[in-house]
């Protein structure tokens, strides 16, 4: 089976200027998913998609190829546009003979994912019987939305009357924290959506599920490895 393990990397990032190439514990934030992927089994290509010049430069001195894009996906500015992107990318390599099976996306801004992770979620997919597979962290939040224009809320997966011990609640629930999607080739064009089908997951803790969007992240993250390497 071909699996193409792709890291989409603006040059225009909003959140943090540069984020992708910006230094982390003395290595640009790229490389961190660069050596997680090479350290992973099971990844037959991996290309990171870049509109950025200096980008480019950082990805082949580490020995990555890169592929460009067209300028619809510079901006990221309309919904889906990472999957739409990744359809375009395989389209682009099997234009040029490339045969694909199997697509995990790689965020370059997971720094603290494990490539046994990695490994985990595409063995969901290639070996497993399911079409899609993402990396979840558990979160025990009481969360409320608003009801109107005012600052009018309620509750939407507790009720305040029945509150229990954390630890014994039965809502206890999963968010995404965009470490690693895996996806059937033809689930993704077919549907245009990395997730669907049969969906598996593989659950990652709190602190290596830090993913790099602002400031403070890239604090926090370094503290992590500092304490890690100490």
């Amino acid at each position: 089976m071909n699996v193409l393990a792709i890291t989409p990397a603006r040059g225009g990032s909003k959140g943090v200027p540069r984020k992708n190439i910006k230094l982390l514990n003395g290595k640009p934030l790229l490389q961190y998913t660069v050596e997680a992927v090479q350290k992973s089994k099971f990844i037959t290509k991996y290309i990171i998609n870049t509109e950025d010049e200096e980008i480019r430069e950082v990805a082949h001195a580490l020995g990555v190829q890169t592929q460009g894009r067209p300028e619809d996906f510079w901006y990221d500015n309309t919904f889906q546009e990472v999957d739409r992107l990744l359809q375009w990318c395989i389209q682009d390599l099997e234009q040029k003979g490339e045969k694909i099976d199997i697509v995990v996306l790689l965020y370059a801004t997971a720094p603290l994912r494990k490539a046994e992770t990695i490994t985990q979620c595409i063995d969901l997919v290639l070996n497993q019987g399911y079409d899609s597979a993402l990396t979840l962290k558990e979160d025990r939040s009481y969360i409320w939305k608003r009801i109107d224009s005012t600052n009018s809320v309620e509750p939407v997966n507790y009720d305040p009357k029945k509150r229990g011990p954390n630890q014994l609640e039965e809502w206890n629930q999963w968010v995404e924290n965009k470490a690693v999607y895996v996806m059937k080739r033809d689930l993704l064009m077919k549907t245009g959506c990395r997730l669907g089908g049969k969906i598996g997951y593989v659950p990652m803790g709190k602190m290596e599920s830090i993913d790099i969007d602002m400031p403070e992240d890239f604090i926090l993250a370094e503290t992590i490895m500092k304490m890690k390497n100490g």
